[in-house]
């Protein structure tokens, strides 16, 4: 036999041999989702201006109606200017683009950003909280629609956040020291002085109170303002101008990119309540329900956590507890929850209106009103 046949042969049983049955699997499975986002481009924003402007409306029985209109409108007119903007070039990435046509796209994408995190932190929150989101987030998008300035390097805004990174859109003027961050992109070139960052009304006229720069990235300036200092309510807008190493010329000033944050009273909530329990009856019997003990919870309910000892002494051994509880919000609506019941010795837990939860724990005749994990984010 010669050496050709015998590599022939070789080739001829490698090929009829069974394959394993772990790797036949992996051939035939389907192909692993991409791990990379396609590059961004203006027909990826048109669309996602487009989804947002559909979310928001799948939203709006719980959203101010005003601001609703006027969010949706100016989504759609970025959604329609960017379009034009790019023309044929709406399928390349922004980052290949002329100066101008890519600061479109940037202010456009950040638009979607910030709705985005508004449609996800405004959930579970009360109407007043909800109703200073929305403003804080129109004002957002008319800043970003009437921006002006194009670099090469764009300086853009797309969040706000706190500290710990839950997006921000209210500031409640209460007093308390106040942190939060600037997210984006180009904010900050190391081989330049920090960025200037002021902060103004609505109208353009300075506040005030100033933010304090405390720490800077390229994509993250932190900010703080002045302990005890008292904000005005409405709009707090931040005008961000950084600078940029430019070869020759030194660092030379680039577009202002800005944020807005609402400041406004904390939303006011009361919660009520009506705790009664049941006691075994004389000779036995299905129990006989004592009159309800009523009160209302301590100042401070949806702000934190809040706690009463209720004192119930119908009975010294009673079979069960039934609680009813009612919610009275800031513009003079209320709901209300119960009557529950459950055995003497479990606990009750029930969801209240506004993100809220109750707890009743029989072992210390102790009532809490706690914000519910799913409580409103976006307010600081």
């Amino acid at each position: 036999m010669t050496i050709g046949r015998r590599l022939g042969a070789g080739i001829a049983f490698a090929l009829l041999a069974p394959v394993p049955v772990g790797l036949a699997a992996a051939q035939d499975a389907p192909q692993s989702a991409p791990q990379i986002a396609p590059r961004l481009t203006g027909a990826i924003i048109i669309t996602q201006l487009q989804t947002a402007q559909h979310d928001l409306a799948l939203r709006s029985a719980d959203l101010p109606a005003s601001n609703v209109a006027t969010i949706s409108q100016r989504l759609a007119s970025m959604a329609d200017r960017l379009g034009k903007s790019l023309g044929g070039d709406v399928a390349k990435p922004i980052d290949t683009l002329g100066n101008d046509a890519k600061a479109d796209a940037y202010h456009a994408e950040a638009a979607v950003q910030r709705t985005r995190a508004f449609l996800e932190a405004s959930r579970s929150c009360l109407g007043d909280d909800t109703a200073a989101m929305a403003g804080a987030l129109a004002k957002t998008l008319e800043l970003e629609a009437a921006a002006s300035g194009a670099s090469k390097l764009q300086p853009v805004i797309n969040g706000v956040e706190t500290l710990d990174r839950r997006p921000l859109f209210v500031l409640h003027d209460d007093g308390k020291p106040v942190a939060f961050a600037l997210t984006g992109e180009n904010l900050f070139d190391a081989q330049c002085a920090s960025p200037v960052v002021t902060a103004t009304d609505g109208q353009g006229k300075p506040q005030s109170v100033q933010p304090l720069v405390t720490g800077v990235l390229p994509n993250r300036i932190e900010l703080k303002l002045p302990d005890g200092a008292q904000l005005q309510p409405g709009s707090y807008v931040l005008h961000v101008v950084p600078k940029r190493k430019a070869f020759l010329v030194g660092c030379t000033t680039q577009p202002e990119t800005t944020a807005v944050v609402q400041v406004a009273p904390a939303a006011k909530v009361s919660v009520s309540y009506s705790l009664s329990e049941t006691c075994p009856a004389p000779g036995g019997g299905m129990g006989q329900a004592m009159p309800p003990v009523t009160g209302s919870m301590p100042d401070g309910v949806g702000h934190g956590t809040v706690a009463t000892y209720v004192k119930v002494s119908g009975c010294s051994d009673p079979l069960s507890y039934s609680i009813s509880a009612t919610v009275k919000f800031g513009d003079g609506h209320a709901a209300t929850v119960g009557p529950i019941s459950q055995i003497a010795s479990a606990g009750i837990t029930a969801g209240l209106p506004g993100g809220l939860s109750l707890s009743w724990d029989p072992s210390v005749h102790q009532l809490v009103v706690r914000p519910a994990t799913s409580s409103c984010k976006g307010v600081y």
